[in-house]
């Protein structure tokens, strides 16, 4: 940046006043100019540390995040300790008052045990509580299960996102959490799945093989040579294959092929078990893409 008045380049930014000052006549360009950095605190005998500047808005909170909290000290006598108790309690009232404050509140309780079990980040697990909170401005979730709505709402985001969560896995977390039995909670999934997407207008792309590739090479430690060539295999499968046989199955094919091309040992009932399919079934799946592929000249 140059000087508007001398023409020099000589221009110096003062953090503490934020101003830009010309350094050769003395001129003031900008003055009072915002620091957009983070800001830091330093307390004696310390380092400096980052200061938590963020909005604190929270959308997988009730209350967005943005209540008040506040804790005891143990210096304090046990009176006044059992004084503060109860005005954490009268507190925690407060904040949840109404009934559907305190439902909401519930649900993203829930919401974070299923986002534990299915290991999904925080991102996810934001965006899983404003569908929530649309389904319930729109009253989708009246008479329906707590449970049932958080799984379809979470597999729709997995499937939207492109994240390897496969309906099996979402099934087994629903049955543990909610109590049912695998085929009433597959059943329930499907059906609330169509129910929110069809709702709340989300689109629900198919699952791809591709996606499922790299996390089931991870557990099973395959080299990247393997992971390299699955890759190409799973992209000489045809659409048609891919519209009609499960993608975790095909993925599990495809990874089988790999290392049986570059040579590395991975027996099909290891990993027919890291993958979650049936043993015959990824037979007669690997079979068949094989004589696709050498049809194909591959």
């Amino acid at each position: 940046m140059r000087c508007p008045s001398c023409d020099a380049s000589s221009v110096l930014l003062d953090r503490l006043s934020g101003e830009l000052i010309c350094t050769r006549c003395g001129l003031v360009i900008l003055e009072k100019l915002p620091d957009l950095g983070p800001e830091w605190r330093s307390r004696p005998d310390e380092d400096a540390v980052r200061a938590d500047v963020t909005a604190g808005v929270d959308v997988t909170r009730h209350d967005l995040g943005i209540g008040s909290e506040f804790d005891s000290s143990g210096e304090l006598s046990p009176s006044w300790r059992a004084r503060m108790r109860r005005l954490r309690m009268w507190q925690d009232r407060c904040r949840a008052s109404s009934y559907g404050e305190k439902s909401l509140r519930e649900a993203l309780i829930e919401l974070d045990k299923l986002c534990e079990d299915l290991l999904l980040p925080k991102a996810v697990k934001a965006e899983i509580s404003s569908l929530y909170r649309k389904a319930k401005a729109a009253r989708l979730t009246m008479g329906r299960g707590t449970w049932q709505v958080l799984a379809a709402l979470t597999f729709i985001v997995c499937r939207q996102r492109g994240l390897p969560r496969a309906e099996g896995e979402v099934v087994r977390a629903l049955k543990v959490r909610a109590g049912l039995s695998e085929r009433i909670a597959l059943k329930s999934l499907r059906r609330f799945s169509k129910l929110l997407s069809k709702e709340l207008k989300l689109e629900v792309p198919r699952a791809c093989p591709e996606d499922y590739l790299d996390r089931f090479a991870t557990q099973l430690n395959l080299s990247r040579p393997t992971v390299a060539r699955a890759h190409e295999l799973c992209r000489a499968v045809p659409d048609r294959l891919k519209n009609l046989k499960p993608a975790t199955l095909l993925a599990g094919a495809v990874l089988y092929l790999a290392a049986e091309a570059t040579g590395e040992k991975v027996t099909m009932r290891k990993l027919a078990s890291a993958v979650g399919i049936g043993v015959s079934s990824l037979c007669k799946t690997a079979s068949c893409i094989r004589e696709i592929i050498a049809c194909q000249g591959g």
